[in-house]
């Protein structure tokens, strides 16, 4: 299985490679991309509609949903029912408004547990100084200099800011886009290891260029 970079998975279960192809060709082109980094090459500058600072550019763009690590407040409905006359049925009643309630309460408190939630959904720009983020519901820059940690997950990336919960940007290649923003960021050329590539992936590991999504 592709080792992901960046540190130890600390939300969820741990990563399990997917049926889908999609996940083999997102290492393939974090492979790609750190190869042609590390010979000298830099991504192109890319047109985007939004607001740059001076100098600024954007490199890669993609659409992508934003999720929090997050709890939730859940209420849930008790229920009482209980049949007066014979005293089996009378017992019977009790316990099965006794276990109703706890089935409720379980339910809520699974639901209110710490967890991935929808927050946004959007595009997704890289520059050389930050990822901004135009989602339906507003804008939000995350600055390099900013960031405390950062991951690639088994279908995006994983960023954490002092003072903040955990966000994930669900976004594809998603290794191509963390080799992006760890070399922006700080420097870092990612060391992903090219025998994780499947055999039938492999001829194509000098391309260089970001994949198209068919």
């Amino acid at each position: 299985m592709p080792r992901s970079p960046g540190g130890s998975k600390q939300w969820g279960a741990p990563v399990h490679r997917p049926v889908s192809d999609l996940y083999d060709q997102s290492y393939l082109a974090g492979v790609q991309l750190s190869r042609a980094l590390a010979a000298g090459w830099r991504p192109p500058a890319q047109p985007a509609n939004i607001a740059l600072a001076a100098g600024e550019q954007v490199y890669g763009q993609a659409p992508t949903h934003i999720l929090e690590y997050a709890e939730q407040q859940v209420s849930y409905t008790r229920g009482a029912f209980v049949a007066f006359g014979n005293p089996l049925l009378i017992v019977a009643t009790v316990a099965g408004s006794v276990a109703y309630n706890a089935r409720q309460k379980s339910k809520a408190q699974a639901q209110a547990a710490a967890q991935w939630r929808h927050a946004d959904t959007g595009q997704l720009f890289c520059t050389e100084r930050r990822i901004a983020l135009m989602g339906r519901a507003g804008w939000f820059d995350i600055y390099y200099p900013a960031l405390r940690t950062s991951t690639v997950d088994i279908d995006g990336l994983i960023v954490m800011m002092d003072g903040c919960s955990p966000v994930k940007l669900q976004v594809w290649p998603q290794h191509w886009f963390y080799g992006l923003l760890r070399f922006f960021a700080y420097g870092e050329i990612v060391p992903y290891r090219e025998e994780d590539i499947p055999a039938h992936l492999r001829p194509q590991a000098h391309r260089p260029d970001r994949p198209a999504l068919e």
